[in-house]
């Protein structure tokens, strides 16, 4: 009889236990998902999916710095900038309706990636993000999701994604 109480208990502690991890790895993704719908507007919400699975070629107007990014449904992503070299970084994305329906973007990068003290989260307009897109390619083709690095750094001068093929050895 004791030796079933005390593999009960065993069972109940390791059901305990399963449950726990369990609860520790899905609850983050549960969030991350709940983060993404925030009951985006049709308009929004497809134009966000239009960005997510893809590498980006982007440089907005104010900067003129270069970046590829891909970002992933579930909200992160990664992103390489020529501001820091050949240095890939990941990033928590978000998207909101907006102030006036049109929907924004949001990428949140940790200080100690970028070096910097602080995290840095940077946010515009959809019109924005869209209007500095120069280039795109479905999926990561570059890998960038399982690089810390690349081989080279980005350049300033980067005009499309071909430019990346021939700097990475890929044309």
């Amino acid at each position: 009889m004791a030796s079933k109480v005390g593999n009960a208990a065993e069972t109940t502690r390791t059901l305990r236990r399963f449950c726990a991890a369990t609860v520790a790895v899905v609850f983050p993704l549960l969030i991350a998902t709940a983060a993404q719908a925030e009951d985006l507007n049709d308009e929004v919400a497809q134009r966000i999916e239009q960005m997510t699975g893809k590498t980006l070629l982007f440089r907005n107007d104010s900067d003129r710095i270069p970046q590829l990014e891909y970002l992933r449904p579930d909200g992160t992503g990664v992103v390489w900038s020529a501001a820091l070299g050949d240095k890939v970084v990941p990033v928590v994305w978000t998207a909101s309706n907006g102030e006036q329906g049109t929907g924004s973007l949001c990428l949140l990068f940790k200080g100690a990636d970028i070096g910097m003290a602080q995290d840095l989260r940077l946010c515009d307009g959809l019109d924005v993000v869209e209007a500095g897109i120069r280039d795109a390619r479905d999926g990561d083709p570059y890998g960038l999701l399982d690089a810390e690095r690349m081989k080279a750094a980005l350049p300033a001068d980067v005009g499309g994604l071909a430019d990346i093929d021939r700097l990475l050895g890929q044309d």
